[in-house]
């Protein structure tokens, strides 16, 4: 039997959920009121459920559909770090069905030290601690794979053909990712990995104006640059006059993402 873990980061399932995802976030520390009644807000702008959580259960389910013709012997499961159902849980699900070969499988092309490497670490040290023996197999770096250059390609270049005519000569794409701490060991694959997919999706896409930013670290020295705001304050005094941005990391939207390159960005090229 072959078993599939399909991870990502967080996937609440209800705004109930939120203050205990907090808790878990801030390894059990008490979260102020006023930090959750602010996520609380934005989900309430958002005016939806979590992103992240209904389109991972989503791919889970089509993955199995799409490898069962093939692999009859395949299940999919979900599994998250901050939500339920946790990792730890989930690999003891797939323990007591029989599972023997492992694969992980993370809802980021791009693997880091941090996101994707962490998890496959997890997976390691439980099938050690198991007793039992069992096949692992870790599917990263599908950042440049055709197929995904393929979806992203479609997307960046619908979203490019929606901005006025007259602006299109002189508009950017923004792709962005999560930043990191500066570390040059720990930084160079995942830099390299995210120039590779962005020059790829930008060829697909048939643009020509695009650049490399970060989010989620507009205030913290010390950490890969430029911002994604940054760059289009510069690029405006350049005489850009319209911009796509475009999140690399996962496949999936999810909230911090949704707000830093949607909402903040559109806000700032509004004014």
């Amino acid at each position: 039997m072959i078993g599939i873990v399909f991870y990502a980061y967080a996937a609440p399932q209800s705004r109930d959920d939120l203050p205990e995802f907090f808790t878990h976030l801030s390894d059990g520390n008490e979260v102020k009121p006023m930090v959750v009644e602010d996520f609380m807000k934005r989900y309430r702008e958002f005016g939806s459920n979590d992103p992240l959580g209904a389109h991972t259960a989503r791919i889970v389910i089509g993955l199995e559909k799409l490898l069962k013709p093939k692999i009859k012997n395949v299940k999919v499961y979900n599994a998250y770090k901050h939500t339920t159902p946790f990792l730890e849980d989930t690999l003891k699900k797939m323990l007591e069905d029989g599972m023997e070969t492992f694969v992980t499988f993370s809802v980021n092309p791009i693997f880091s030290p941090t996101g994707a490497g962490v998890y496959q670490k997890e997976v390691e040290n439980f099938l050690a601690k198991s007793g039992q023996k069992h096949e692992l197999i870790h599917i990263k770096n599908w950042n440049t794979h055709p197929s995904i250059i393929s979806v992203y390609g479609d997307r960046l270049k619908r979203a490019f053909k929606w901005l006025p005519a007259h602006v299109r000569e002189d508009a950017f794409v923004l792709f962005t990712v999560h930043s990191q701490p500066l570390n040059p060991a720990g930084n160079n694959e995942y830099i390299e990995l995210y120039q590779a997919m962005a020059q790829a999706v930008a060829i697909e896409a048939g643009v020509k104006n695009w650049m490399m930013t970060y989010r989620s670290a507009s205030s913290k020295n010390g950490w890969l640059s430029p911002d994604v705001k940054d760059a289009m304050r510069s690029l405006c005094v350049e005489g850009s006059r319209g911009f796509v941005t475009c999140e690399l990391l996962s496949i999936v939207a999810d909230m911090e993402s949704f707000f830093e390159i949607g909402r903040d960005a559109q806000a700032l090229a509004m004014n």
